[in-house]
């Protein structure tokens, strides 16, 4: 049986699933006073894509300035558990925008939470730096 008659037989919802993953939170552990896990899932590529190019300039160039927004919009996308998009969650905590939300939750924490969505999305550290470059 070749490649794409094994592909034929899988359900095609199947291919739909985003892949998720539990990891510790250090500063919503701390605030919460207990070891705290936050869920993530995998983003598509075009996903990837558009946040990624929030760190280039007009002029193609690479702004390192915007590095911590690209990871806040990364934390937005890719974090299921809390919801960063609950309007109850941002009303209660001063947020005008799940972006706000996702900067006073994890603060620079956002890189590490950043990093790992991209790795679940299927991007190592290599493969992150030479989509970006």
């Amino acid at each position: 049986m070749n490649l794409a008659e094994k592909l034929i037989r899988i359900d095609k919802e199947k291919v739909k699933e985003k892949e998720t993953k539990k990891i510790h939170s250090k500063k919503l552990s701390k605030l919460l006073g207990e070891p705290t896990e936050i869920t993530i899932q995998e983003l598509s590529g075009k996903t990837v894509n558009d946040i990624t190019q929030m760190i280039f300039d007009k002029k193609g160039n690479r702004d390192m300035s915007r590095l911590y927004e690209q990871n806040l919009m990364c934390c937005v996308e890719g974090v299921v558990e809390p919801n960063l998009k609950d309007s109850q969650l941002m009303e209660h905590f001063g947020a005008a925008t799940p972006k706000d939300l996702a900067a006073i939750l994890f603060g620079v924490e956002s890189g590490a939470i950043a990093s790992e969505i991209s790795a679940l999305s299927g991007f190592s550290g290599s493969e992150e730096d030479e989509i970006k470059n």
